[in-house]
């Protein structure tokens, strides 16, 4: 057996049956390069014994050709939302883990990653153990086992199952009222829409002109939803929020001319002006941090949800009271 360089690479020579075999072990470590040659060997040894060799998809792989392959077959039968998610989770794994070899891939390894994601950060906030702990889950999928197969004594990160909660009527008006005031011109409106529709942030985000009907008393019609049931349902628009919708509507129109079916509701901006009316705004995680930093309500956006949904739910019981 030879083992000789190109470069970085490590390559492999030997004769085997009286063939001389050359093959490159892609890796700039020696100790793989040898690995490599054996399992090759062994290939050709079961082969010539009438075994059935060994996959080619079990050789040595990197991390990068066993996400890549995972995403393809992720895609065949999972929802848009869901095979999204894979695809910005598995760019973390690529980033920090996407040149080593599956080999390589020990529980120390797995604990590097974690603690190193756990202390990156994205406009201020570190990433949550539910985040990371489903970043290890998908890479363990790839790779075809489970996480307790894989890396047994390595343990999940704490999780947040804070299941938010709804903010009573000060807090909202405190909201509000702070939004109305942010320098950007898209938060309020969209704040108060979901206020006052229980729409997901999502939904309300992506929400075209052409769902929005003034006409009468009004109603929104949601259009792509998180659940099958979610999709086309339509919302009886209140008095107070017709006006906001048709206030934002009126200035949208004065920045980007009359208003087209198919643009967004909620715009692509920046902190100066209105960009692309064909793109929803991508984030406004900013705008919505200073709101509630301001009142002085500790919540998150869904929380919004949470106050409509209970607000229905006292109404209906108040309801029922008054008929009895």
């Amino acid at each position: 057996m030879a083992l000789f360089r190109r470069g970085e690479i490590w390559w492999f020579e030997f004769v085997y049956a009286g063939q001389r075999v050359r093959q490159s072990a892609k890796t700039t470590r020696k100790t793989i390069a040898q690995e490599a040659e054996k399992q090759r060997r062994l290939e050709l040894e079961r082969a010539n014994a009438g075994l059935p060799a060994a996959q080619s998809e079990e050789r040595i792989r990197r991390v990068n050709e066993v996400l890549k392959e995972y995403e393809k077959r992720y895609t065949v039968n999972h929802r848009k939302t869901s095979i999204t998610m894979v695809k910005n989770r598995a760019a973390h794994l690529r980033r920090l883990l996407g040149g080593l070899l599956l080999s390589d891939l020990n529980e120390k390894r797995i604990v590097e990653y974690m603690e190193k994601r756990a202390a990156e950060e994205t406009r201020g906030h570190k990433r949550g153990g539910r985040t990371i702990n489903l970043e290890i889950q998908i890479l363990a999928s790839a790779m075809g086992y489970t996480w307790r197969t894989l890396w047994p004594r390595v343990k999940k990160l704490d999780e947040n199952h804070d299941v938010g909660r709804a903010l009573d009527k000060s807090e909202e008006s405190a909201i509000l009222e702070t939004a109305a005031c942010n320098q950007s011109r898209l938060i309020y409106p969209f704040v108060f829409t979901l206020a006052w529709t229980g729409l997901r942030s999502d939904e309300a985000r992506t929400l075209r002109w052409s769902q929005v009907n003034f006409d009468g008393a009004g109603e929104i019609s949601v259009g792509g939803s998180k659940t099958d049931a979610g999709k086309g349902r339509r919302i009886p628009m209140t008095a107070n929020l017709k006006a906001v919708l048709s206030q934002h509507a009126a200035w949208c129109e004065s920045k980007l001319g009359p208003l087209q079916p198919n643009w967004y509701v909620f715009p692509s901006s920046n902190r100066l002006a209105l960009v692309n009316p064909l793109r929803p705004v991508t984030s406004l995680k900013t705008a919505w941090d200073s709101v509630r930093t301001k009142a002085g309500v500790s919540c998150r956006l869904h929380d919004l949800r949470h106050t409509f949904c209970t607000k229905l739910a006292e109404a209906e019981c108040l309801k029922q009271r008054c008929s009895i």
